[in-house]
């Protein structure tokens, strides 16, 4: 396990090459220069334009600002943002607890519902609760993610605001610690759902069929011609092998979550590290980009090698590095 850990770890470092060394590449093309769009309309002498070029490292060839960043990098250096004049790495520490948090919740959410959702579906086939799971997580498939935020939005916290006269609702802006009065976890409730929706559904269908599969192999037939209790047979033989799959996508979808959620950060106008990444995107603020993606790497990255790490113990016979013909 440990050589397997180590392997893993040691696939880290071209991983981060690649993806720095891309978005590097993919800076020089970008039509827009960020020195001229901090001035925007106002004008720039040459001299101030040479001195903010010369401050960022602008003046020189991209691998020469490749070299230099990865230099400051491995000295714990992100840079300062050319858009605020802050440290990326603070903007980081700001930002990057929100989306955790976000990201969190929205796995709580996917884990109970979906897998809960799935299990029903699975056991009670063909009933009317099974042909509800599949209806309901074809809708929430097909739903925007925005458009659900939305509507979430109008039924929770205005709608409902006025059925109860102000006495029951959710706050639908911001991330708590102002003046509305809710505690910091009712402001995620909403933003969570939302996030979790679409992943919920899959998750839901991914428990159904592989539960489903899995109750049709030799070994489960067994057990319950042993006499083992229906309940008996799903929780020791059937759960386990049946969520090996789901657990990778969940794993996988908790990487992407905390790679920051654009789309439900800006709705819930969620101060979270997607939303700083979309507008430092919009002012070409290049280290803030470089800076959040590299944490967001990082992040993802460690994601997927606890999720490989978990099969083991989800699956017995799965074992890493132990031997010659893995």
């Amino acid at each position: 396990m440990f050589r397997y850990i180590f392997r893993r770890l040691l696939q880290f470092v071209p991983v981060f090459f690649g993806v720095t060394l891309v978005l590097f590449l993919i800076t020089t093309v970008l039509p827009g220069d960020p020195v001229r769009l901090r001035a925007g309309e106002k004008s720039m002498s040459p001299a101030v334009e040479a001195a903010l070029r010369a401050q960022y490292g602008f003046d020189k060839p991209w691998y020469v600002q490749y070299g230099n960043y990865l230099n400051a990098l491995a000295h714990g250096d992100l840079g300062v943002s050319i858009a605020t004049g802050r440290p990326v790495a603070d903007i980081i520490k700001t930002t990057y607890p929100y989306t955790v948090k976000l990201a969190l919740s929205a796995i709580v959410v996917e884990i109970i519902v979906g897998i809960g959702v799935g299990i029903i579906a699975a056991v009670k086939r063909y009933s009317i609760w099974d042909i509800l799971a599949t209806l309901s997580t074809s809708v929430l498939v097909a739903l925007p993610v925005f458009w659900l935020g939305i509507m979430l939005q109008y039924v929770f916290g205005i709608w409902l605001q006025k059925q109860t006269g102000g006495m029951f609702y959710l706050p639908v802006t911001g991330a708590g610690g102002g003046a509305d009065g809710f505690p910091a976890w009712v402001h995620l409730v909403l933003p969570a759902i939302t996030l979790a929706s679409v992943s919920t559904a899959y998750a839901a269908r991914i428990m159904r069929s592989q539960l489903l599969e899995v109750n049709g192999q030799d070994y489960i037939r067994t057990a319950h011609a042993k006499g083992l209790a229906p309940g008996a047979v799903l929780r020791k033989h059937a759960l386990k092998n049946a969520l090996i799959p789901v657990v990778t996508f969940i794993g996988l979808d908790l990487g992407a979550m905390l790679s920051g959620a654009v789309l439900t950060e800006t709705v819930f106008n969620w101060p979270g590290i997607g939303f700083t990444i979309s507008r430092a995107a919009f002012q070409l603020d290049y280290p803030t980009i470089f800076g959040c993606t590299v944490v967001i790497l990082f992040a993802v990255m460690i994601v997927n090698l606890l999720v490989d790490i978990s099969y083991a113990f989800l699956d017995p016979r799965i074992r890493y590095g132990g031997s010659a013909g893995e």
